[in-house]
């Protein structure tokens, strides 16, 4: 016992020589937290409220985006759930912490928009394709469904484009 508590005041007594404050050795540990504090936490707590004013915010009609992705439009408001339309006549409760964005109708429609230029352009590029194909089969010889005849093979040698057996 008599060791430590001699230990113990010389380590103080080196403390109070060196003129080390406890306040600086524990200014990066707080430096540290406040950081964290600032780049952390409070943005998230931020997207949470906002998320849930969202939430709190959904009405009939709007069309949203569950945190699955899935996209349906809100039929029903329930007290803590939805009834949500994701197909045609297809309904179902979800929870309102599952809906993850309210969908614009206006971002919606450039969507669909988009989705059938693209499709229209598709079958004309298809098309094109297919006649370019049979243009190029036709004047390929062997293209009426005949083989060419093969010749036959000396001693030693192999068929092109096969590889010996082993």
């Amino acid at each position: 016992m008599q060791g430590n508590t001699e230990l113990t005041a010389l380590t103080h007594v080196v403390a109070a020589k060196s003129g080390s404050n406890p306040l600086v050795t524990l200014l990066p540990v707080i430096l540290i937290g406040v950081v964290f504090y600032f780049l952390l936490f409070r943005p998230q707590r931020r997207r949470q409220q906002q998320q849930t004013q969202m939430q709190g915010r959904i009405q009939p009609g709007q069309r949203v985006m569950t945190t699955a992705g899935m996209l349906a439009t809100v039929v029903a408001v329930e007290d803590d759930g939805l009834v949500l339309e994701i197909a045609p006549g297809v309904e179902a409760r979800f929870v309102k912490q599952a809906i993850g964005q309210v969908l614009d109708d206006s971002t919606e429609e450039e969507a669909d928009e988009d989705e059938n230029a693209e499709a229209e352009e598709v079958p004309e590029a298809r098309e094109t394709l297919q006649d370019d194909v049979e243009a190029k089969t036709e004047t390929l010889p062997g293209a009426a469904g005949q083989k060419p005849e093969e010749e036959p093979l000396k001693d030693g040698e192999n068929k092109p484009g096969k590889g010996p057996s082993a």
